[in-house]
């Protein structure tokens, strides 16, 4: 399973501009439902220098609130993508310019890929 979800992963990262990807080390793409640096529980993000998409990993499932502001368009496309199976399910275009909240479908570790809708990016992992 772990060697799967390797597959996944790589396969996610390889969908967008992951070498463009910035961490969100001072906690303005990622505003509430972080956890705690150094446990298990920590989620983490980055924005990609590009503006181009956030990718959010959540190791366990909980609401988080997204700053998209470093986003190239007013809006972004939402996907969660379930590193386990590899699937993506789109889940709505939101605003850029407000904080926005989300919470995965289901438990498990989960990816919240947002990307900047003048973008045309298939879904994450294709």
């Amino acid at each position: 399973p772990g060697s799967l979800g390797m597959e996944h992963f790589g396969a996610l990262f390889h969908s967008r501009h992951w070498g463009s990807l910035l961490p969100d080390t001072s906690q303005t793409v990622l505003m509430a439902g972080i956890g705690t640096f150094g446990n298990t529980d920590y989620a983490s993000a980055a924005c990609a220098s590009d503006g181009s998409s956030i990718i959010a990993y959540l190791p366990s499932p909980r609401a988080i609130t997204v700053n998209g502001s470093c986003l190239t368009a007013s809006s972004m496309i939402a996907w969660w993508y379930d590193p386990a199976t590899g699937v993506a399910t789109q889940i709505g275009t939101f605003p850029t310019n407000a904080p926005q909240h989300f919470s995965p479908p289901a438990s498990g570790d989960w990816v919240l890929v947002l990307d900047s809708s003048g973008v045309s990016f298939p879904p994450p992992g294709m």
